[in-house]
């Protein structure tokens, strides 16, 4: 069985701005690497 927590943070605007860039570039990382993934996929190739 799995136990979640759930925590609400209450950022500043700093903070969140911050957190926004880290998110969006995070987001912009896994979407290249799944990108590679499919194209790898679609020409056979084994990663």
């Amino acid at each position: 069985m799995r136990k979640a927590f759930k925590y609400r943070i209450y950022p500043n605007k700093e903070q969140e701005r911050k957190l926004f860039w880290t998110l969006t570039r995070c987001r912009e990382l896994y979407n290249a690497a799944l990108s590679e993934r499919r194209d790898a996929y679609a020409e056979g190739v084994s990663i």
